[in-house]
C-alpha cells in the first residue's frame, strides 16, 4: 500500500524531530524548531502532535520498535535456541549502540523528570521478556536447557532482561564501548552453563 499523505507528513516530522532530539534534548527543542525543520507552519505541526512531548514520545517508540524488529528477525532466523538468545543479546547491544545519541537522551531527559516516557519502557521490557520466555521454552522443550527451568518461567525471563538491560545501560552511559561485543559473549557463555546444568540446585 502505498502511505498517505498524513503518513508522509508525520514520518517528515518524526525524522526531523528525531535529529533535532539528539543534537539539543527535549528541553531545547521547540514545536516551532520542528516545524521549520519540515518546512510547514505550527499550526501542521499541531495538527498531528499535540505537543512537543507527544512527538518525542512517538520519536522513542519508532526508535524502539526498529530495534526490536531487528532482534526478533535475528531470533527467528537462528535455529537453537542457544543461538537464539545469543541472536537476542547482540542483536539489540548492537541495534542499540547505533541509537546511542538518543538512548543517552531518553535516560537524561528520564531522570531530570522533564518527561516520563516509562510507560514506553515497561511496554518494551514485556515485549523483550515474552520472547525470552519463548526461546527458553523453545529450549526446554528441545532439550537443550534443563527441563527444572519450567517451574521459573514466571519469573526467569524478566530478570534475563533486567540483567542484561543493566548492564547494557552501564556500558553505555559510562562510554565502556571497548571489546563489547567479546565482554556480552563472556557472559551469555556463563549464562547458558546455568541454563543448560542438569544439576540445579535449590537452597533453603
Amino acid at each position: 500500500m502505498q502511505p498517505s499523505k498524513d503518513d508522509i507528513i508525520r514520518e517528515d516530522i518524526l525524522r526531523e524531530a528525531q535529529k533535532l532530539f539528539r543534537q539539543f534534548g527535549l528541553r531545547k527543542t521547540t514545536m516551532e524548531d520542528i516545524a521549520k525543520a519540515i518546512g510547514k507552519g505550527k499550526s501542521t505541526l499541531y495538527y498531528y502532535y499535540s505537543s512537543k512531548e507527544e512527538i518525542f514520545d512517538a520519536v522513542v517508540m519508532k526508535e524502539m520498535a526498529e530495534v526490536f524488529t531487528n532482534v526478533q528477525q535475528a531470533v527467528e532466523k537462528a535455529m537453537s535456541a542457544e543461538d537464539k538468545l545469543k541472536a537476542f543479546t547482540l542483536t539489540r547491544i548492537k541495534a542499540v549502540q547505533k541509537k546511542v545519541t538518543l538512548y543517552k537522551i531518553v535516560n537524561r531527559e528520564m531522570q531530570e523528570a522533564v518527561h516520563c516516557i516509562k510507560h514506553l519502557h515497561t511496554e518494551y521490557d514485556t515485549r523483550e521478556t515474552r520472547l525470552v520466555e519463548n526461546i527458553l521454552r523453545f529450549g526446554i522443550s528441545n532439550g537443550e536447557f534443563d527441563k527444572q527451568l519450567a517451574a521459573e518461567l514466571d519469573i526467569l525471563p524478566s530478570v534475563m532482561v533486567s540483567s542484561l538491560r543493566g548492564l547494557e545501560r552501564d556500558m553505555f552511559t559510562e562510554s565502556k564501548y571497548a571489546r563489547l561485543e567479546s565482554r556480552m559473549e563472556s557472559i551469555m557463555s556463563i549464562m547458558m552453563r546455568g541454563l543448560k546444568s542438569s544439576k540445579r540446585r535449590t537452597f533453603a
